[in-house]
């Protein structure tokens, strides 16, 4: 028994550190010539309107996929579209293409501000999910798309989110979790004092998503650096492409993918 489960453990955790210390940098390192913006794994729904507004606003058809699962997230928010003289921060922002976009698509915001392990840019804040550098009651509205799983402890992250946030401000989520664990997801959230709102389960869009997202990165891996090209299969697993045992888990319904919007009461 323990032969037969010492490959799966070492697939798991090679897994674990090539999601957290390798694949995160080397996009990073190669994002500018790759022209790689958005990290998620996309959302696409062709009866909600949201890619038609998308299209519609200008934004380049490579990145429709992902900046939908943005707009689909911001969407829970009860005041949505409207947004005039809000303050918002992006928990986990990546290279900065959802701030990019919240700034196009809604400009009557105060303030977009993002916030990241590694800063690439001015407009984005180097910093620790779990410890946010930020004043109390600083932001209206705070969003985090497919992060928050790669926290180490993800209550601290829930409790800094009702802490910066002001009574009435909201925080708007989008992240996957193995079949069940969204319960533990909601029981952080409402330890931290943060009610909730709505949770979707999105999953049949973002698996939808995953193979308009796939194709083009599998594109990309093929004029990729050697170095890129090295870990091939593994980032092939990371984006969910057809074929691989992670996109299979979606199929399965092992992992679902929920979006999820909290009121600071």
């Amino acid at each position: 028994f323990a032969r037969n489960m010492l490959p799966q453990l070492l697939s798991s955790l090679y897994f674990y550190v090539f999601d957290r210390l390798i694949c995160y940098y080397l996009l990073k390192l190669c994002s500018s010539r790759l022209d790689i913006r958005f990290m998620n794994l996309g959302y696409i729904n062709e009866d909600e309107g949201i890619l038609e507004m998308i299209r519609e606003k200008g934004a380049p058809e490579s990145e429709v996929a992902h900046i939908a699962l943005y707009e689909k997230t911001l969407s829970s928010h009860p005041r949505y579209p409207s947004f005039a003289g809000f303050r918002l921060l992006e928990v986990g922002c990546g290279q900065g293409g959802g701030m990019d976009w919240f700034n196009r698509s809604h400009p009557e915001m105060d303030r977009v501000i993002g916030l990241d392990r590694v800063a690439i840019r001015e407009e984005i804040i180097s910093g620790d999910a779990q410890d946010l550098p930020f004043a109390s009651s600083t932001f209206d509205i705070i969003i985090n798309i497919e992060s928050s799983h790669l926290y180490r402890n993800p209550q601290l992250f829930f409790h800094e989110c009702a802490r910066v946030l002001p009574e009435g401000g909201h925080l708007c989520w989008a992240d996957l979790r193995f079949d069940g664990e969204e319960q533990e997801v909601l029981k952080q959230a409402a330890r931290a004092g943060l009610q909730l709102v709505s949770i979707e389960d999105i999953t049949p869009s973002v698996l939808r998503g995953m193979k308009r997202v796939a194709s083009r990165y599998d594109e990309m891996l093929k004029t990729a650096p050697w170095y890129m090209k090295l870990f091939g299969d593994s980032f092939r697993e990371t984006y969910c492409a057809p074929g691989t045992k992670t996109q299979e888990r979606y199929v399965k319904r092992e992992k679902r993918y929920w979006t999820a919007c909290w009121v600071k009461e």
